[in-house]
């Protein structure tokens, strides 16, 4: 059984990163997933084509958790933004135990964010094995900071697993913050999503130079001022589009003046966003301002093949472990004050690589511990017996 949070348009990607899993886990294992009830999809099918697994949602209605932590005998619907990850624990709690009763399970396996996805987890009765795939890094050490009680909730959560599946910096970073006992448990592993996708490009050349930036702009620690900036010192060759939450709002938080086309949109389907991969010519990622926590979408534009511009903020950004060793990448650090000469060596890897592409088969040989197959087969071997 898989515990995680809700699909699609939720603030998490960990769940939808799970589905990519499943169809390799399905070689060798039952599967049954249970999650909070989210927006779309209703059914993993939609989120998965082909993969049929059945798809349990977190009891909205369990009168007892919502009694304990709201006071209200009337609350109906279980709200991912309106309650605290207490209660969300305690619902999923609540409904892995009546699934388990139903059915026994011999593992369960969990993602950490939402933080309650773990919890309920690490106090569930009568299963053989538990392992934790640790996508994103615990609060405490994306940025330090810690409470007593946090601490000990995240220790009782690590001891509880038999195995944690977590990126080389995230372990790293455990070690560095208190978590080192548990250092014999983790089993080092990527994000899965370097997978054989093929993108077919639908828009004619029209002889621009098109930038996209995908994703979410969190204006507290994946501020794009500094590449704004290098927007500013761009000419009429290039046409740049951010797409995705937040972005819609870019215009209204910074004044932009630039001779380049500007496009904002708001956040899209997956499949709209894929096809807008395959349509640019160079991609923007803008990193974290947190140490250790990365954005999922710098594998998301490794997998495409194309060339990309990494804005990082911080010496040590995680991205650099990946972003290092892909020849179509130009890192540019945030700190450099010269943006005139940034913003030169920017428009020339742009020009310089416009329609070029990384060979396959240097991608899935490099990154062949970010493929759901490597990674749900790290899963299986962890299951042992």
């Amino acid at each position: 059984m898989i515990i995680t949070g809700p699909f699609f348009s939720r603030r998490s990607n960990n769940a939808n990163l799970m589905t990519k899993l499943i169809p390799y886990l399905q070689a060798q294992a039952e599967v049954r997933l249970l999650t909070l009830p989210g927006d779309e999809p209703k059914t993993l099918s939609a989120a998965t084509p082909g993969a049929d697994v059945p798809l349990c949602l977190c009891s909205s209605d369990d009168r007892m958790a919502f009694r304990r932590w709201t006071g209200h005998w009337r609350a109906k619907v279980l709200d991912r933004n309106g309650f605290s990850d207490y209660l969300m624990a305690d619902a999923l709690r609540s409904s892995s135990r009546k699934l388990l009763g139903e059915q026994p399970n011999s593992a369960v396996l969990t993602t950490m964010e939402p933080f309650s996805s773990a919890d309920a987890a690490a106090s569930l009765k009568g299963v053989k094995r538990k392992i934790l795939y640790l996508l994103d890094p615990p609060a405490c050490v994306s940025n330090g900071t810690s409470t007593p009680y946090r601490d000990r909730r995240l220790k009782k959560i690590l001891a509880s697993q038999d195995a944690i599946l977590t990126t080389p910096f995230i372990r790293q970073a455990l070690a560095e913050y208190g978590y080192g006992q548990f250092d014999s448990k983790i089993i080092p592993v990527g994000f899965p999503l370097i997978d054989n996708r093929s993108l077919l490009r639908h828009r004619e050349d029209d002889g621009k130079i098109r930038l996209l930036f995908c994703g979410w702009l969190y204006s507290s620690i994946r501020s794009p001022k500094y590449f704004l900036d290098i927007l500013s010192r761009l000419d009429e060759r290039f046409v740049v589009t951010f797409m995705g939450k937040e972005c819609e709002k870019l215009t209204e938080q910074f004044a932009i003046q630039t001779k380049a086309k500007l496009i904002t949109l708001p956040q899209q389907p997956y499949e709209t966003a894929l096809q807008a991969m395959a349509d640019a010519d160079i991609l923007i990622n803008i990193g974290n301002s947190v140490p250790v926590h990365m954005p999922s979408k710098t594998l998301e534009y490794i997998n495409t093949g194309k060339p990309f511009v990494n804005f990082y903020k911080i010496d040590d950004c995680p991205t650099l472990y990946y972003t290092k060793r892909y020849p179509l990448c130009l890192n540019l650090s945030e700190q450099d004050p010269d943006l005139d000469s940034a913003a030169e060596q920017f428009a020339e890897f742009c020009i310089r690589n416009k329609g070029k592409t990384v060979e396959r088969a240097y991608i899935e040989a490099e990154y062949a511990d970010c493929t759901p197959k490597y990674i749900a087969q790290k899963i299986l071997d962890a299951l042992g017996d």
